[in-house]
């Protein structure tokens, strides 16, 4: 009777033992993706340094319905719109041109001296949203910064897109509401 006792025990002891590092592994290779969705950067703000967002309200699917560009007195605008809500956002300067995505490195192939990275998260792709990217500007574009746009990779819910631009300079990130919208001044 003991010795199946002792065997009960030693059973139960090794699910716990696996359960705790389960927690613990779950705990320790989330916390770094959370992380790196708090707000950074300033709204509003010229600077070169990143800009990331995540809105405050439950994650929900996003669609990207219409990406536009415009050349301004001062400055060029790209602006991305979404059916609804503010998506989760990383918008920041590459160090190369190089586009790194699902492990594997490929040169950008688009105009620009400069890159940057716009990566757009809880987007879907099969789901019947009421909008969808159906055309952007994709050609060369002859404004004073901004040089070209490309789609990049949609992978797991997040869809790049790379921007060339002429020079290194600051940039200005505004969202605006009614029609949801991402905006970047160049």
């Amino acid at each position: 009777v003991s010795n199946k006792f002792g065997v009960k025990n030693m059973k139960k002891i090794k699910v716990d033992i696996c359960f705790i590092f389960l927690v613990l592994t779950l705990f320790f290779c989330t916390s770094p993706a959370m992380a790196q969705f708090e707000s950074e950067g300033k709204l509003n703000s010229w600077a070169i340094e990143r800009v990331q967002r995540n809105p405050e309200t439950e994650d929900s699917t996003y669609s990207v319905c219409k990406i536009r560009v415009s050349k301004n007195n001062g400055f060029d605008r790209v602006v991305f719109e979404f059916d609804a809500g503010q998506p989760k956002y990383v918008i920041q300067y590459l160090s190369s041109d190089i586009y790194e995505t699902d492990g594997r490195d490929s040169k950008i192939k688009i105009a620009g001296i400069v890159f940057m990275l716009v990566s757009i998260y809880n987007i879907g792709v099969d789901e019947p949203f009421p909008c969808k990217l159906r055309n952007y500007p994709k050609k060369k574009l002859d404004f004073p910064s901004l040089m070209q746009i490309q789609s990049g990779a949609w992978s797991y819910g997040i869809w790049d897109f790379l921007i060339g631009v002429k020079d290194k300079k600051s940039f200005r990130v505004q969202e605006l509401r009614n029609p949801s919208r991402v905006i970047i001044d160049f």
